[in-house]
């Protein structure tokens, strides 16, 4: 381990890092949430001043529907509070080299190479413009494929025959397959990633940032970040936008968890940053049950066993579903999988049972959605305190979803002319009822047929990463 220089203490540097919550733009997101719920009731006021009492069973009944907008209300406190905790401030360590190796670990069937490779040059151009530490990239995969030659690059196939003592499916059986064969020492490191996944350069000093602080303070957190969904805006806008919530998830109900030490909500499979014994101590061994959303489950596993977790400075760039059908079946499979994790998986039971609330609280947008499109056409009355909360529910969404865009646009820099970015936010904003719906016909879908497998999303090439120099051919294992 190198000696650790003095650190600085800066919001911005050189290598396009700029952290996504300085006070200025706390600020602006709790006035915009403000202001979209003054507006949002405003229009409510108007639309149903003169709404009336349910007389018939069926307007009784859908005047329930009401209360649905409630199930929202845990996740929107969580984020506000986020948003309103002074801010820690940022260690940067400038270009202080560490020895401490570093393995992208790319995991994929192996029938999308291109979106691979491209990942693979994404790893090695953030390496080579900013060479922090000793690094490999591991593509794991279920078939034989030509990778980008290097002496970097390290092929990790997985083979047919190959089969866990619980049964492990999928991806928990590639990455288990990946800890038994990886050649990574046990105090090496390991950014998981999926077969989409390109880190920023801003990042690898985030990733060394936060592998020092481990070793300042004696404990090997397990560490995750922002991820963005921008790099197909222009080809696939509806999508691309309908994923902006998932950029406001990372920085407001994923960022408490990490600065409480905790994962209660689970992970995302990708930008997962652990080192190597402590991803090894847990392995992903957990049978069919946890095979569908592996990374939910191994992450309330590691708390179960008394792990950390923390969060990354810095941006992975990934993709958005192609098609509504792939975003409807994703979303499928991640309700079917972590209703399973909530039921099944070792963890601690407070942690399940903020799981459970965070699934409920999805599961109930549906009927939000349909009682306020609903009573556009009855014209029921809401009484005043549910109408209020309705609209604070729903306005952090949408704040939430614009600032998602925010940030998006924020490392995109001036690729997008101003007046097309104010064409994105409005649509944005008119967008929220329909994501809404396409997110409550994932659940649907999820209760009335639960994922058997693990569907995987067709995410091609972007054709977004140049070609780095050409080096020796790549070891296999």
């Amino acid at each position: 381990m190198n000696t650790v220089q003095p650190t600085t203490r800066v919001r911005r540097h050189r290598w396009g890092f700029q952290r996504w919550d300085d006070n200025g733009r706390r600020a602006r997101v709790i006035v915009m949430f403000l202001a979209f719920t003054m507006v949002v009731r405003t229009i409510g006021i108007i639309a149903f001043s003169d709404g009336r009492q349910p007389t018939t069973v069926f307007e009784r009944i859908t005047s329930l529907g009401a209360y649905a907008w409630l199930g929202a209300l845990p996740a929107t406190i969580v984020g506000v509070v986020c948003w309103l905790l002074p801010r820690p401030e940022s260690r940067r360590r400038g270009s202080l080299v560490i020895g401490d190796q570093l393995s992208f670990r790319i995991v994929s069937r192996g029938r999308n190479i291109d979106a691979v490779t491209e990942t693979v040059l994404a790893c090695r151009a953030a390496m080579q413009a900013r060479p922090l530490f000793p690094y490999r990239i591991e593509v794991v995969t279920d078939e034989p494929v030509t990778l980008p030659a290097g002496d970097d690059v390290v092929s990790i196939v997985v083979p047919a025959s190959f089969r866990t003592d619980a049964g492990a499916l999928y991806k928990a059986r590639a990455l288990e397959f990946a800890n038994e064969v990886s050649t990574l020492p046990d105090d090496g490191w390991i950014l998981h990633l999926d077969e989409e996944s390109h880190p920023t350069q801003g990042l690898i000093g985030g990733l060394r940032d936060f592998i020092l602080d481990c070793a300042e303070d004696g404990h090997a957190r397990i560490g995750q970040g922002c991820i963005l969904y921008h790099r197909q805006l222009r080809q696939n806008p509806l999508l691309t936008l309908a994923d902006s919530l998932r950029t406001g998830d990372d920085v407001s109900r994923f960022y408490i968890q990490y600065r409480a030490g905790v994962a209660v909500f689970g992970m995302h499979g990708s930008f997962i940053l652990v080192r190597n014994d402590v991803s090894k101590a847990i392995g992903f061994d957990f049978g069919a049950e946890g095979s569908i959303t592996e990374d939910a489950w191994w992450a309330l596993a590691q708390l179960e066993g008394g792990r950390n977790f923390g969060w990354v400075d810095g941006y992975v760039v990934e993709q958005a579903p192609q098609t509504v059908a792939d975003f409807v079946r994703q979303r499928r499979r991640w309700f079917s999988g972590l209703a399973k994790v909530a039921i099944y998986a070792p963890a601690p039971w407070w942690s399940r049972l903020a799981l459970i609330l965070f699934i409920g609280t999805w599961s109930l947008t549906l009927f939000g959605v349909l009682y306020t499109a609903t009573n556009l056409v009855l014209g029921l009355y809401t009484p005043v305190a549910i109408a209020w909360l309705a609209a604070a529910c729903y306005s952090w969404y949408v704040t939430m979803y614009v600032e998602g865009l925010a940030l998006n646009f924020r490392v995109l820099g001036a690729e997008i002319p101003r007046w097309k970015k104010a064409v994105y936010y409005v649509a944005q904003v008119l967008l929220v009822p329909v994501f809404g719906v396409m997110e409550a016909a994932g659940v649907v879908y999820a209760v009335l047929r639960p994922e058997r497998g693990f569907h995987v999303i067709d995410k091609p090439a972007t054709a977004a990463t140049e070609l780095p120099p050409v080096r020796p051919e790549p070891a296999t294992v």
